[in-house]
């Protein structure tokens, strides 16, 4: 068959979307389209337009641009785009849109369940492991044959590094009827408590992991707010047949914005005094969430500040830092940090 002119082609509609008329840049604008789809095929999990138009160097306007004009002519078989901008954990993102089950990537599924598996390793023995391990066959049950060596390997290649984490394997009971009063907002009963326990009829909302445990936030009728409960001091749980209303206005992130950790309290305003470079960078490189700044100064110090509800939790985590971290304000912070350092430099004295 003879090949037409290029004059001759047809400009698809997106590329006339763009300038291209009967050829004239119309190599430009197709080399961008297909870096676009080339890069999505090298991306299964997807591309951030902030990415993609950096790679590509073009705006993110741009980018959109191309997108809608490839709508026009890279479709399925029922016409439909094939790319799309979908938004993602605040992000917007390029995807190649999938209309029927892909099995390739279901690899990919399956490792982020086997690294979710690893997160909570710690919960192992209860109803938690068994439902992350029935998943994972699900997906690796409809993995494609030349994918099995490497399904083989992925328990081994996500590992979370256990420290000094919580043990629940005895409270698969508890664990189980935790998950039924949250999916299926069923007030719970719960029997809480250390030496002495406390019964509450509880509205179960989150389950929390933190540092190696588990906290389930809810409302109790002994409490005006929210509060937290550690699951391994929670004796029992009944689920009972009464159901309750999930609050629209409640998040968990907009519940524990501004604390340090789990326990919450007053706001108060903190200045750190960071007394190395090197606890600098370490401090750094971590995310408190907490409105932080750092401010260097000339005697090689940097100022630490942030607004913190609760100082509980950050005086434990500032004696972490020994010699490297001083406190400067709030007072009862450094009341109780300077506290806690001569109580324990007496018990190494007394030697």
């Amino acid at each position: 068959m003879p090949r037409q002119p290029l004059s001759e082609v047809r400009t698809p509609k997106g590329l006339q979307a763009l300038g291209v008329r009967r050829g004239k840049a119309t190599h430009a604008s197709a080399v961008r389209c297909a870096q676009l789809v080339d890069g999505l095929y090298q991306r299964p999990l997807g591309w951030s337009l902030e990415a993609a138009a950096s790679q590509l160097g073009l705006s993110e306007r741009s980018i959109e641009r191309y997108v809608k004009a490839c709508a026009d002519f890279i479709t399925d078989q029922s016409g439909r785009p094939r790319i799309e901008i979908v938004r993602q954990g605040g992000r917007r993102m390029l995807h190649l849109a999938q209309r029927a089950p892909d099995r390739e990537s279901t690899i990919f599924q399956v490792a982020a369940l086997r690294l979710a598996r690893a997160l909570l390793g710690f919960a192992g023995g209860t109803v938690l492991e068994q439902l992350l391990d029935d998943a994972c066959e699900r997906l690796e049950s409809g993995a494609r044959p030349e994918d099995r060596p490497r399904l083989e390997t992925l328990e081994h290649k996500f590992y979370a590094i256990p420290f000094v984490e919580k043990y629940y394997r005895h409270l698969d009971d508890v664990v189980d009827g935790i998950l039924n009063g949250l999916i299926k907002q069923r007030r719970l009963r719960i029997d809480y408590g250390g030496g002495t326990s406390r019964v509450h009829t509880f509205d179960p909302y989150t389950l929390a992991v933190y540092r190696g445990g588990l906290y389930l936030m809810g409302r109790s009728e002994h409490h005006e707010d929210v509060i937290n409960l550690a699951v391994e001091r929670i004796r029992s749980v009944e689920v009972t047949q009464e159901r309750f209303e999930y609050p629209d206005r409640y998040s968990p992130r907009r519940h524990h914005r501004g604390v340090f950790g789990i326990m919450r309290g007053e706001e108060t305003r903190v200045e750190l005094l960071i007394m190395d470079a090197a606890t600098a960078a370490l401090l750094r490189a971590r995310r408190l969430n907490l409105g932080e700044r750092f401010q260097k100064r000339k005697d090689g110090t940097t100022l630490l500040t942030m607004r913190v509800r609760g100082i509980e939790e950050l005086a434990n985590w500032v004696l972490g830092y020994g010699a490297h971290v001083k406190v400067l304000r709030p007072a009862a912070l450094r009341e109780r940090v300077a506290r806690d350092l001569r109580a324990a430099s007496a018990l190494y004295s007394e030697a």
